[in-house]
């Protein structure tokens, strides 16, 4: 069968071929960010950009299926609706990683005992993605070892206003979509819209609904002055099934159904338990308001101010056997001022950006456990628990941009201030104390133009990564709650990079290497010294490297683009762990490499130009096996997830009025993979199957 594929494949893409035309040479990229901060670190990092164009002809469904095309990210390899980039593998990716939207930070506090994913925004209403593989601590501080992500909404485009309604379905679901824009005065532009999105899930009777709401107004307060505001607001409710028995799945298939479980719903006046039975399907529950505002201020000597302020909240619920809720909570500004200097020297063009961060983000989930008071009459007792958690950082920063004829550097520093506070009732325990956490971040880069459309670059970062909420109380020791005596993680990140036109074709290649001497594990320790329970240790050392190709060609109508990464790791103890742990407990990481991360992922892309008005693509997406074991006592059958391939169809039409007509075919094979598999795949996530969609788009 896979054979097939790729004959099926070949075979289109020559025939595609046959129809360019003669071969054309592509400009050199000139697309600015939204944001300063990207524009300076654009020409000694690799940054993968895309675009609304991208994301509206490729029929994504939502903000995690975009990322799932781009080889160095997997989404739900490593933990449900967890993104990993670059290989951080399972227990890392969640915390080595940050998404903001429109610049607010909306990264998870804590992933226990409720977990979730990212997609708060619709891809109806994204402009732009911008994803920093690897690094970038100097602008966003603490937990970016992985990545950043940031998702920019309309907000930066409310100085144009756009009409469309937009109508879509498929045996995926449905979406209905409407934005109305109106410029009431020369200066000042307002923007609504609504997406309505129902989603069928993998099986029967499992399903997403979602109605997400967003306004905002854009007012020129003078020729160099600007302010935008945007409030947007998310509501999901359905039911799906989180995990599943391998065995049961093989069994039923879409038509499985979880058992109905018998649950404690409270305790009557005398102790005794009052039982009821859900269905056994988890909540699909979320609730997310955001408020953006956005100050721009240009001087008349080239220097701007930015001033972005963010206000967040909401919860999500994702349990099958109760309706455990998480509340969170975000807010603070990031002030940016950037100052050119050496004008009319052999250093023009050279910047200083100087920045504070202040934001604090919150979390707390409450629900009730009961104890035992009288077994033999069956008497109970309840016990509310409670987990808060607050993190407050504040932030101040310098990077400087130095250019000197064709050569280009950076340097830049960091300092953090973070504080977590926690005030925790656990089924055994119990703790309020705060964490006062201290870093400094460095970066050094040089690039070089060796011609107009050849660059090539080398950088060093020196970053750290804080405990997450669970890590930072080492919730299952006895006692008294007391934060971690573990050190934040210290990471150092190796990168050297080109980019070049040659003929026809683009490339960007990059190869990283990233070391940690401390990272941070959670291991059950058992000694009278040191305590009973599980403790957050620094006892481990890793290292990863990987190699990351993006080529594209144009051919005439035929545009190609093919994308590879190549990802390794290795850990071990280092050198530490006799403090910790006796012998029976260690783990020999020899041969598994870092657990869930696919050594070879790539992605093959071709769109075709049929006439002004028609173009078609397909998409052809490879991820290869990865390691499901930490340990040698595994079996290798049970110890390898096989690798899967996925091709995705779409066609176009687009009309001079403004209509746009599309379709296509997700997973055109059919393919049958897992997004997730636990240890032993013991239970899995079954991946989406093939799907069919057609939509309507008009502009007025």
């Amino acid at each position: 069968m896979r054979r097939k594929k790729a004959l099926f494949l070949s075979f289109l893409l020559c025939n595609l071929v046959a129809f360019g035309e003669k071969t054309i040479q592509l400009p050199e990229s000139n697309i600015q960010s939204d944001y300063i901060e990207i524009n300076k670190m654009k020409n000694t990092k690799h940054i993968i950009v895309i675009e609304k164009k991208d994301i509206e002809e490729k029929g994504y469904t939502n903000f995690s299926s975009i990322l799932q095309d781009i080889p160095s990210i997997h989404v739900g390899t490593t933990a449900w609706g967890e993104i990993d980039i670059r290989g951080q593998g399972e227990g890392n990716a969640g915390k080595n990683i940050q998404v903001l939207v429109d610049g607010a930070p909306i990264t998870t506090l804590v992933n226990h005992p409720i977990q979730t994913n990212y997609d708060v925004v619709p891809v109806e209403n994204i402009e732009r993605i911008e994803i920093i593989p690897g690094g970038g601590s100097i602008i966003y501080g603490s937990g970016t070892a992985g990545g950043v992500i940031n998702i920019t909404t309309n907000l930066s485009k409310l100085q144009k206003v756009d009409n469309h309604v937009e109508v879509s379905a498929g045996n995926g679901g449905e979406k209905y979509n409407v934005s109305f824009g109106y410029p009431i005065t020369k200066k000042l532009n307002a923007q609504i819209s609504y997406l309505r999105d129902n989603q069928n899930l993998y099986f029967k009777n499992t399903y997403r609904n979602s109605d997400y709401f967003t306004a905002g107004i854009f007012y020129q307060v003078a020729q160099n002055q600007s302010l935008s505001l945007r409030y947007s607001t998310l509501s999901e409710k359905g039911k799906f099934v989180r995990n599943i028995n391998y065995k049961k799945l093989q069994k039923y298939g879409k038509n499985y159904k979880p058992d109905r479980q018998k649950v404690t719903l409270g305790l009557d006046k005398d102790g005794h338990k009052i039982e009821g039975f859900l269905d056994g399907y988890s909540n699909a529950k979320r609730d997310f308001d955001s408020i953006n505002a956005s100050y721009r201020l240009q001087f008349k000597e080239g220097s701007s101010y930015l001033l972005d302020a963010f206000y967040n909240k909401g919860n999500f619920s994702n349990m099958a056997l109760s309706d455990e809720t998480m509340y969170h909570h975000t807010y603070g500004f990031k002030n940016k001022l950037d100052i050119p200097y050496a004008k009319n020297t052999s250093f023009e063009g050279s910047s200083l950006l100087l920045g504070i961060d202040s934001y604090q983000q919150d979390a707390s989930l409450e629900y009730n456990d009961y104890k035992v008071k009288n077994w033999k009459k069956q008497i109970y007792t309840t016990k509310p628990l409670s987990f808060h958690y607050k993190k407050r950082t504040n932030a101040f920063y310098l990077l400087n941009t130095l250019k000197y004829g064709n050569w280009e550097s950076s340097q830049g520093i960091r300092r953090d201030y973070t504080y977590w506070n926690f005030d925790k009732i656990a089924a055994k325990n119990d703790g309020k104390d705060t964490s006062h956490r201290h870093n400094t971040n460095y970066e050094l880069s040089l690039a070089y133009k060796y011609r107009e459309t050849g660059r090539v670059y080398a950088r060093y970062e020196r970053g750290f990564t804080s405990p997450d909420g669970l890590e930072i109380t080492d919730d299952f020791s006895k006692g008294k709650i007391h934060p971690t005596q573990g050190e934040d993680e210290i990471y150092d990140l190796y990168e050297v990079g080109w980019r070049e036109y040659l003929g026809f074709t683009t490339i960007n290649l990059t190869a990283f290497y990233n070391k940690t001497d401390n990272e941070m594990s959670r291991n059950y320790i058992l000694s009278d010294e040191l305590g009973f329970g599980r403790k957050t240790i620094n006892i481990l050392k890793t290292k990863r490297k990987g190699l990351e190709l993006s080529l594209s060609q144009k051919f005439g109508n035929l545009s190609l683009k093919e994308s590879y990464a190549y990802l390794k790791g290795k850990r071990e103890y280092n050198g530490k762990e006799g403090k910790f742990l006796s012998p029976k407990d260690y783990i020999d990481w020899t041969n598994t490499g870092l657990k869930k991360v696919p050594k070879h992922s790539f992605t093959l892309e071709a769109n075709y130009q049929f006439s002004p008005r028609i173009s078609g693509e397909i998409r052809y997406k490879y991820n290869g096996k990865y390691s499901n074991f930490s340990s040698l006592d595994q079996k290798e059958e049970e110890g390898y997830i096989k690798s899967h391939s996925v091709t995705d169809l779409s066609l176009h039409y687009h009309h001079e009025n403004g209509l746009h007509l599309y379709g296509g075919i997700n997973n055109l094979f059919n393919e049958k993979y897992f997004e997730y598999a636990g240890s032993r795949i013991y239970t899995v996530i079954p991946a989406e199957e093939r799907t069919f969609f057609l939509g309507a788009k008009y502009k007025f």
